[in-house]
């Protein structure tokens, strides 16, 4: 039986510029597929087999600013991403 690798949308991590980003998936995307990430920044994707090169990396803010009120979770007046617009 061969093995199947089940992957969480909600649980890959999209690294560009140095922030870690969140995007509304619907599917895993390709190497080369655009994706649009909450923030608006759109780049192409490319896998990584290693964490070593994404030691040190930020959160986006705008992301998760977004990401927290699409799940309707409570965001402190002070959340960074609130004044970044």
């Amino acid at each position: 039986m061969p093995l199947n690798v089940l992957l969480d949308l909600d649980r890959l991590h999209l690294v560009a510029r140095g922030e870690r980003h969140r995007a509304a998936l619907v599917r895993v995307p390709h190497p080369g597929d655009a994706v649009t990430m909450l923030c608006g920044y759109t780049d192409l994707v490319e896998y990584a087999d290693r964490t070593a090169d994404f030691v040190g990396i930020r959160t986006c803010w705008p992301c998760d600013l977004a990401h927290r009120r699409q799940l309707r979770l409570h965001v402190p007046p002070t959340h960074p991403g609130a004044g970044r617009r």
